[in-house]
């Protein structure tokens, strides 16, 4: 035993090494990584942090203590399960080194636990700073508002660690398994749509029922979506609680202060371990068969169409568009999750309680109070940086090219076509978003027509610095010695130093507002149209010397 656990160590160590990147030792990277601590980072602890003590205190007052609690780690048990079921099967399965190391003198059983283990390091390391952020924000409401430091005994300390680290093993042991599963059952299919799309269908199925859960709460605000949890009446918690059973374990260990519920968390994670261990002996070599078999008819014959001859800007514009349509992992985190933002304003305004902070700062606003102005400009500039970093479209844009990064050099198409075609589909793709976000936001609001228009010009400007910043920070060390497409966007640094940078440049942009309202007493016109002029001028900056100067200098020494 000791030898296959050595022996699956070392698979871990070769994974880790081929499908992630390191920090490029150059001193820029140093800034960089102050500025994702600073901008990301730490501004992400401190909101779940504070969103988890809310919703504990709400919860308290309502008459349930531990609800808060188990509900947060059971919507964080949904993102691990629905997010790292395709991860998982990409590993498991469709990972270009199967072929090599199934022919080794490794047993199926020990190859898929290896994979299994990194997956989930690979992919929780970011969620622990979340989970234990849950678990602080509910440990400072229960200080502050019920029964003191005593909520902080051992057997609840103890299980807010555990849970920090072992909270997404069950979801993911569900993935695998699913995955494992899924092979087996569906050995004659001859595509890899049916697989593909298993992400999908998990998503569709979880918000559709808490949609469900909606119905018989009356008017959709938070006051009733809160008296219904603190009740028991949510058909999505019981759901999910079913599901993931070992979560309400936890819950009640952290709550209560349970040592029978913190052994039962236990011995679920080691349990679900000893099941995926020997479903792998069973099935995961048989899975591999059945996957290498896959996609015997899915070739087509090339057509003239597929030869027809167009301009340099748009055959590159094309290939850009069709990478990050056709293919799975680049669709879903850059394509698809630009629909999370308008959701989430959505979801905004329509949660909000009438007698809310927000409720009266809408009223401000439709007023003409010139700091709701100055604060919505602010929301608008940092929703186009961050909504631009989100998908990483610009961030990825060398990164995507991987093994064939040496076309960029030598294909007959000018570097200054081949960085406006990039940024032509960041635009293409993310702009219409943010225009829908602007009307949205405005629409709540109550925002005037010219006002609409003036945040979608500013959003443009602010976007184009975003993706410029992006493309640049990507031409500096492109990751592209990526496994598959996952790993592009997981294993690159520069997706993540991109979204610090644009945090960051929120978080500045918002002092500056500040400084030019408070201290230049600006009129709201005036404050406008330095805004403006601001932007505008950075915008035409930073634009040209990137795409004239910097970017192409960095793609002559790829």
């Amino acid at each position: 035993m000791k030898n296959r656990l050595s022996q699956i160590g070392s698979l871990i160590l070769i994974f880790r090494k081929n499908t992630q990147t390191y920090l490029p030792q150059k001193p820029i990277y140093k800034v960089l990584l102050a500025m994702v601590t600073l901008g990301l980072l730490i501004p992400a602890v401190v909101v779940v942090w504070f969103f988890s003590y809310v919703l504990t205190q709400a919860m308290m007052e309502a008459g349930n203590t531990g609800g808060g609690i188990l509900f947060e780690i059971l919507i964080l048990s949904v993102f691990s399960m629905v997010f790292g079921t395709w991860v998982i099967f990409a590993l498991l399965f469709f990972s270009s080194d199967r072929e090599h190391l199934i022919t080794l003198p490794i047993k199926g059983e020990d190859l898929m636990m290896a994979k299994f283990t990194f997956s989930y390091l690979a992919e929780t390391t970011m969620e622990f700073y979340v989970i234990g952020a849950v678990f602080g924000g509910y440990f400072m409401a229960c200080i502050t508002y019920g029964e003191g430091f005593s909520c902080l005994n051992p057997v609840a300390v103890i299980g807010a660690i555990l849970g920090t680290f072992f909270l997404p093993l069950i979801p993911m042991i569900y993935s695998a398994l699913f995955s494992v599963l899924l092979t087996v059952i569906l050995k004659k299919v001859k595509s890899t749509a049916v697989f593909t799309s298993t992400t999908n269908i998990l998503t569709a199925l979880f918000i559709g029922l808490f949609l469900l859960s909606l119905k018989d709460i009356g008017e959709i605000n938070m006051d009733n979506y809160l008296y219904a949890l603190s009740q028991g009446r949510d058909i999505f918690l019981h759901t999910l609680s079913s599901i993931f059973f070992p979560s309400v374990w936890l819950s009640k260990a952290v709550s209560e202060g349970s040592v029978p519920y913190l052994l039962l968390f236990i011995l679920a994670n080691v349990v679900g371990m000893v099941i995926l261990y020997y479903f792998g002996k069973a099935f995961y070599v048989k899975g591999l068969q059945n996957i290498a078999a896959l996609g015997s008819d899915a070739k087509t014959a090339a057509t003239d169409k597929d030869f027809k001859v167009t301009s340099p800007f748009i055959s590159s514009f094309k290939r850009e568009i069709k990478t990050l349509v056709r293919t799975k992992a680049f669709a879903n985190n850059c394509v698809y999750v630009n629909l999370v933002i308008p959701l989430c304003v959505v979801l905004l305004f329509r949660l909000s309680k009438p007698d809310s902070n927000l409720a009266q700062f809408v009223e401000y606003y439709r007023q003409g109070n010139e700091r709701a102005y100055m604060i919505v400009m602010v929301i608008v500039v940092a929703i186009a940086f961050i909504t631009t970093a989100l998908n990483s479209i610009a961030s990825t844009s060398f990164t995507r090219e991987g093994a064939h990064l040496a076309l960029v050099k030598y294909i007959p198409v000018s570097y200054t076509l081949q960085l406006l075609s990039k940024a032509a589909v960041s635009i293409c793709i993310t702009y219409p978003v943010l225009l829908i976000t602007d009307v949205v936001l405005c629409h709540y609001l109550g925002a005037p027509l010219k006002m609409v228009l003036f945040y979608a010009l500013i959003m443009l400007l602010c976007h184009l610095i975003s993706v410029t910043v992006g493309i640049y920070l990507d031409s500096i060390s492109p990751y592209v010695d990526w496994e598959d497409e996952y790993s592009a966007l997981r294993g690159n640094v520069n997706t993540y130093f991109n979204m610090g940078v644009m945090i960051f440049a929120a978080m500045l942009m918002g002092g500056l507002s500040f400084l030019i309202y408070e201290v230049l007493l600006a009129t709201i016109f005036v404050y406008h149209l330095l805004i403006f002029l601001i932007f505008a001028t950075v915008t035409a900056v930073i634009c040209g010397v990137g795409f004239m100067v910097v970017i192409p200098r960095n793609m002559r020494k790829m």
